[in-house]
């Protein structure tokens, strides 16, 4: 099995060499994929598996985090990454790109690794019907290309809130250098590529190791969800009610399996869940020490919010930062019972760096020093559950709204929620912040929702003229130009 992965990375490697010229034109294919490969199945997946490598590498290498840290309520201890991030000076933080967060924000610039993972899974979705008869099964070919699809548009899906408007290509090379596309049409492009492919999708695998970690049905079911909310965020108003009944649509064929659950919300459980490949998870990037799999420290929000005994070595007894205890007064109101409340955070009250977030719990330990052994979740299954009771109560249907907010509700042991109209839809805003966070949806919530541009929801609110300016995306890194006549960069950012 070594030697095909070895293959499949060599393949890799040589498409991620490709210059941004390079992978707008055609080039034979011969040339990145080898004459004596595409022959069997073990090809195949040794070629899917570094796509999925190659993901890990891009997503988790800080990604994730920087969408909690952006306009956050969070006071940073080492350096001023968080006060940068939390105010939008987004340009000093990526000048002072030396290490360290800076690093990281200036990796979010560069676009081409997101494009050499497309042209990947571009390649897979073609050279998967070259291999011989016979070789693999009907029900395989199209899992192959579902997946494909799915790494595809999950890229897009993080380009198009990253970036705004994006090329959009299906095919591995192109004759001609491409100019960006509008993001909505980059949006609708994305959920008719899924929508015909995510009933080629397994709702889950025999193999429990494959379990989120591979696409699901589940996955691209969330991928879609987050689609169209993120549309209904931008588009004119005579079309959200669409991207709300799609959403509907969605939740309900996602409701219909018996392969998803949610675990219960104690100690070893919480362990599980964010260890991965449990019955919640929709879609996650795996990490595992003893397999050498290893995700950037800063994957994961414990890495500013957490220290020893869940990060670090025994002399680090507080936190890089804190969320501060305003913030925290607002999200927890205090007598409300919550279960994580009380399972994922320590001296809540402190507004200092005791303060500690336990969510990502699982470790291993490096030397001396304390490292997280969590896999990197994207998508579960109460983030769909929370998309859809804002779909419901968008389109009016406040009893359904407020089921599928209460099942979130109900496993952390709240009180029910009995509001509607604006109030039921500002307490699932509110319940989105406190089940996902660390996970990465702080920032583009506030985005879809424009409750950036409010005060109530954050401390310095972005102005309208600046939001539609593109002050939401991120800076795209002047690379991008080379050799490419019909691309722009993001003004706002110049």
């Amino acid at each position: 099995m070594k030697k095909y992965t070895y293959i499949a990375l060599a393949v890799l490697l040589s498409i991620t060499s490709i210059s941004c010229k390079k992978f707008l034109n055609i080039v034979p294919a011969d040339n990145l994929s080898g004459n004596n490969f595409w022959q069997n199945k073990k090809d195949v997946e040794a070629f899917t598996n570094g796509l999925y490598n190659s993901l890990r590498g891009k997503i988790g290498n800080g990604l994730v985090t920087l969408g909690d840290l952006r306009f956050s309520a969070i006071s940073t201890g080492d350096g001023n990454y968080g006060a940068l991030l939390s105010s939008n000076n987004l340009n000093t933080l990526i000048n002072n790109s030396s290490g360290g967060w800076g690093g990281q924000a200036a990796a979010a610039t560069q676009w081409k690794p997101f494009f050499d993972i497309i042209t990947s899974a571009n390649l897979l979705y073609q050279k998967v019907d070259e291999v011989p008869s016979g070789k693999l099964s009907e029900q395989d070919i199209k899992r192959y290309k579902a997946e494909a699809v799915f790494v595809r548009n999950l890229c897009y899906f993080f380009m198009v809130r990253l970036y705004g408007d994006v090329p959009y290509y299906t095919a591995p090379f192109n004759a001609t250098p491409l100019g960006r596309t509008p993001m909505l049409q980059v949006v609708k492009k994305c959920l008719n590529d899924l929508n015909a492919v995510k009933a080629d999708l397994p709702w889950s695998y025999s193999d429990p190791t494959m379990i989120g970690t591979r696409a699901m049905k589940g996955g691209a079911i969330a991928l879609m969800m987050h689609f169209n909310m993120w549309g209904a965020g931008f588009d004119e108003d005579t079309k959200k009610r669409d991207y709300y009944l799609a959403v509907k649509d969605l939740a309900t064929e996602l409701s219909s399996s018996t392969d998803y659950a949610l675990l219960p919300y104690t100690p070893e459980d919480n362990k599980r869940i964010f260890k991965g490949r449990t019955s919640e998870s929709l879609f996650e990037i795996y990490q595992n020490f003893n397999s050498g799999e290893k995700l950037s420290d800063r994957s994961n929000l414990g890495y500013v919010l957490s220290h020893y005994p869940y990060l670090g070595t025994e002399s680090m007894h507080e936190s890089r930062g804190y969320f501060r205890k305003k913030f925290m007064n607002k999200i927890y109101s205090d007598g409300e019972p919550d279960l994580r409340k009380d399972l994922w955070f320590e001296n809540i009250e402190s507004d200092n760096r005791t303060f500690q977030f336990k969510k990502y719990a699982n470790v291993y330990v490096n030397g001396i020093t304390v490292q997280n052994d969590d896999d990197l979740i994207i998508f579960r299954l109460s983030d769909a559950y929370l998309l859809a009771a804002e779909a419901y109560a968008n389109l009016d249907e406040d009893i359904e709204a407020r089921r599928y907010l209460n099942i979130v509700r109900n496993r952390a042991g709240a009180t029910e929620i009995t509001s509607g109209g604006g109030d039921l839809k500002n307490q699932i805003y509110w319940e989105r912040v406190r089940e996902l966070m660390g996970e990465g949806h702080y920032y583009y919530d506030l985005v879809r929702t424009k409750k950036i541009l409010d005060k109530d929801y954050v401390e310095t609110p972005m102005t309208v003229s600046a939001f539609n300016a593109g002050a939401w995306t991120w800076p795209i890194d002047a690379s991008a130009l080379t050799d490419n006549p019909n691309m722009t960069l993001n003004n706002y950012w110049r």
